[in-house]
Formats: C-alpha cells, structure tokens, sequence
C-alpha cells in the first residue's frame, strides 16, 4: 500500500491576474458609438420614408385604416384562389405571399380597430385554404368573392 500525498501548502502570494486578455473597457466605446450611428441611421431612414403623409406616421385609427387598405391593396393582384397555384413556381409564391401579407395586415388592422374584423377572419380563411390547398370548388369562390366585397368597402382602395 503506498502512502497518501501530502496537500501542498497554499502561496505566499495570490497570483497576479492574467494580463493576456483584453480590457472590456476597450470595447465600449467603440461598441456605443456603432449603436448610437446605427440608431441614428434608423431615425432618419424613418423619417425620410414616413414623411408627414406617409402612413407610418399616423397613430392609431389612422394606422388600422392604412394597414387595411395596404391589404386590400396586395389582395387586388391574388387572382381567384385555383389560379394561385400553377406551374410558374415564382408567380405562385408571389400570389401566395401577397395573399399572406394580405392577411397579416388586415390582422393588424383588426387588432386596432374592430371594424376590420370581419376582413381579418375572411383572409385568416384565405390563408387556411392556401395552406392546405383547398382552393377549388364553390366554397373557395364565396371565400374570395367575401375578401374582394369587403374591400370595396375599405377607403383608400379603387
């Protein structure tokens, strides 16, 4: 059997910190002031793009009322619900995601004023029937038949 090994004893000193890495102190600087131009690049690209009658800029009812005509907008150019898938993979995608991009804006709409609710639900169907490709038939036409009648109704939209 052999022996145990004794624990050494501890320093006499504490060892001196690593000088190897670098200071965090070094990065802040540098790091606030690519915020700061980053921030500032944002705010003037905002400003440039809303302007004082851009949509962006409106607050509230007024941003429910753009964000509804934008997606009757996009709906205007989805053909009728069989026609949107067909050989021409890029000209599917496209109908498929304006008809998306439809929908998420009449949702945003709906969520700031309830008089879009009935435009939200009538495209959250459109989006149901894109996703499992039940786009045939009578019900697929009233589905999209409601979606353009109740855009008409939409200020903003021809």
């Amino acid at each position: 059997m052999t022996a145990p090994v004794p624990i050494p004893p501890p320093p006499s000193t504490p060892p001196a910190p690593s000088t190897g890495g670098r200071a965090p102190s070094r990065w802040i600087v540098p790091s606030a002031a690519a915020v700061a131009a980053a921030a500032a690049g944002i705010g003037i690209g905002w400003l440039l793009w809303a302007g004082p009658d851009g949509a962006a800029s409106g607050t509230g009812l007024d941003n429910a009322a753009a964000d509804a005509a934008g997606a009757c907008r996009a709906w205007e150019r989805v053909p009728a619900l069989d026609k949107v898938f067909s050989d021409d993979d890029q000209a599917s995608e496209a109908h498929f995601d304006r008809a998306g991009g439809a929908a998420a804006l009449a949702h945003s709409a709906a969520r700031l004023d309830r008089r879009y609710d009935a435009l939200d639900k009538a495209l959250q169907n459109i989006t149901t029937r894109l996703q499992t490709f039940d786009v045939k038939g009578a019900r697929a036409v009233a589905a999209h038949e409601k979606v353009s009648t109740l855009c008409a109704d939409v200020p903003g939209t021809p």
